[in-house]
C-alpha cells in the first residue's frame, strides 16, 4: 500500500533540518517546502524572513468561496538531533515503513503532521475543491524555542489573518485516547553560574576556600524546598483563577500517573499527592534543573580538585498570567535577597502560556467531530499541554482559537531514537481533518 503523501514524506524526512546543529539543511528544507506547496496547488508560496530567525514558509490554498472562514495551520520543519545514532534501528533520515508503523526523525515531530495535513487538502481538492481557504506557516526554529518568531508574526501579521488555528502536534495519550489540547504552559529557560577563582585548585584548599558547586546548589535550594514547592517570592501571585469549564476539564482528564511512570521507568513517587496530580500537571508551575556542571567530569575519581566555576541549566513552566520576563526578574530578586548576588542568571529563552476558550463554538465543532470520529470514550480534551510553545504569539496576531491534535502516540519518542507513528493513526487523522475542514467551513 502506498501511503498518502508518501513521496513527499520520503523526500522531506531525508532533509536533515536539525536547527540545533551547526551544519544543517535548514535553507534547503525551506526551499523544498516552498516548491512543494506550489506543486500541490498553493496560489501563494513564499519564504518569510526576520532578523535572528530561520526562514519560515508561508502558503495559501484558496477556498471556493471568500465568505468561508479562513483556517491557519501551524507547523515547523526543523527537527531534533538524531543522536545517539547507535540506538536507532534504522537510518533516522530515511523513512522506514513496517506493517504497522512509520519510523524516522521528524515523522511525529513535526514532518509527518504536515504530510497528513497536505493529504487532507489533496483529498478535498480531488473531491471538488477546498470549502475554505487554508493558510500554512511552517517555521524553522521551533526546536530552538522559536527565537524571534513573535517578531516574524508581527512583521507579517496581515498575511496571517484567520478564524481558526490548528497547532502542530498531538495524538493519542497513554490510555490510547485521541487527545485535543486547548493550550500550552509557558516556559522560560536560562543558565545560573558562579565563579569563585581564576582556575581549579587542589581539593585540600576546600577547608578554607568556598566551593562554587556547593554555593550554586545551595542557591538553587532557596528557589525550591524539599516538598517540591517553588519558594520564589511573589512567583505565584500572577496565576489566573480557573473558570468552571476549565476546572471541569482538569477533573475529567484521565492522566494515569502509574501508567506514565511505568512507561518511562520512573522509580520515585509523584511529587504531589494523588488527588493533586492532574491539577499540578495542567495548572501548576514547575522549576526543573535540566543539567549541572562543575569541576572534573571525566572517568575515574582520582582527580581531586576544588572547581572554580559551576553552572546549572534551569527551566520553569508557567501558567496564565505568568510571563517569562517577570519570572526571570523574580528569580534574580530572590537570589539577591537570599544572599547570592554573585550568582549570574543568563541566556534567557522563553514563551508565554496560552489557553483557548473551551466554550468557543469552533472549538466545540472540533470536539464534537472528534467524538463522532473516534468515539465518545476514545477522546480526551486537555485544558493545555504540560509542555510549552509559541501559541500566544499567534493569538496576539489574529485572536483566533487554537487547538492541537495530530498523529502521534505516547510511545512516539518524538525527541528520542526510533521516532515513530502508527500508520492507522496517520490515516485516521487524515480522515478526521478532511471532515473538520468541511465542518468549519460551513
Amino acid at each position: 500500500m502506498t501511503l498518502p503523501m508518501q513521496d513527499f514524506l520520503t523526500q522531506y524526512l531525508r532533509l536533515q533540518s536539525v536547527s540545533l546543529a551547526a551544519e544543517n539543511q535548514i535553507p534547503e528544507t525551506a526551499a523544498f517546502l516552498k516548491q512543494q506547496f506550489t506543486d500541490l496547488g498553493a496560489t501563494t508560496s513564499r519564504i518569510l524572513r526576520t532578523d535572528g530567525a530561520n526562514p519560515a514558509v508561508y502558503a495559501v490554498f484558496p477556498g471556493q468561496t471568500a465568505e468561508a472562514p479562513i483556517l491557519l495551520f501551524y507547523n515547523h520543519y526543523d527537527v531534533q538531533p538524531a543522536e545517539p545514532l547507535q540506538l536507532w534501528k534504522s537510518d533516522p533520515f530515511e523513512l522506514k515503513i513496517t506493517a504497522t508503523h512509520l519510523y524516522a526523525r521528524g515523522i511525529n515531530d513535526d514532518k509527518g503532521e504536515l504530510a497528513a495535513r497536505l493529504a487532507a487538502i489533496a483529498r478535498l481538492q480531488a473531491q471538488g475543491g477546498l470549502p475554505c481557504t487554508i493558510k500554512f506557516l511552517v517555521e524553522g526554529g521551533e526546536e530552538q524555542g522559536s527565537p524571534h518568531l513573535d517578531d516574524l508574526l508581527t512583521q507579517y501579521a496581515d498575511l496571517l489573518a484567520s478564524d481558526f488555528c490548528l497547532w502542530e502536534s498531538g495524538g493519542r495519550n497513554e490510555q490510547g485516547k485521541f487527545q485535543i489540547s486547548l493550550g500550552v504552559k509557558g516556559g522560560v529557560a536560562f543558565q545560573m553560574s558562579v565563579k569563585t577563582a581564576d582556575f581549579d585548585l587542589h581539593s585540600s584548599f576546600g577547608a578554607v576556600t568556598e566551593n562554587p558547586a556547593w554555593r550554586l546548589v545551595q542557591a538553587l535550594a532557596t528557589l525550591k524546598n524539599a516538598q517540591d514547592e517553588i519558594t520564589i517570592p511573589h512567583f505565584l501571585d500572577a496565576i489566573k483563577p480557573l473558570t468552571a469549564t476549565q476546572k471541569q476539564l482538569i477533573n475529567q482528564a484521565d492522566f494515569d500517573y502509574a501508567a506514565f511512570a511505568k512507561n518511562y521507568g520512573i522509580t520515585r513517587p509523584a511529587t504531589v499527592a494523588d488527588d493533586q496530580i492532574k491539577e499540578a500537571l495542567y495548572n501548576r508551575p514547575s522549576l526543573t534543573i535540566n543539567g549541572l556542571s562543575s569541576g572534573y567530569e571525566g572517568p575515574g575519581i582520582g582527580k581531586t580538585i576544588l572547581p572554580h566555576t559551576a553552572l546549572a541549566k534551569i527551566d520553569l513552566r508557567l501558567v496564565p498570567d505568568q510571563t517569562p520576563a517577570e519570572t526571570v526578574r523574580l528569580v534574580k530578586a530572590a537570589l539577591i535577597a537570599g544572599g547570592y548576588p554573585d550568582i549570574e542568571v543568563s541566556d534567557f529563552l522563553g514563551e508565554p502560556p496560552f489557553r483557548t476558550d473551551p466554550d468557543d463554538p469552533r472549538v466545540q465543532t472540533a470536539l464534537a467531530l472528534a467524538r463522532d470520529t473516534y468515539g465518545d470514550d476514545d477522546v480526551q480534551v486537555e485544558l493545555n499541554s504540560p509542555g510549552s510553545g509559541p501559541m500566544k504569539y499567534f493569538y496576539d496576531v489574529n485572536h483566533a482559537p487554537i487547538i492541537s491534535c495530530g498523529i502521534g502516540n505516547a510511545n512516539s519518542t518524538a525527541h528520542g531514537p526510533n521516532e515513530n507513528v502508527a500508520i492507522a493513526d496517520y490515516l485516521g487523522f487524515i480522515d478526521y481533518l478532511t471532515q473538520l475542514v468541511t465542518e468549519l467551513a460551513a
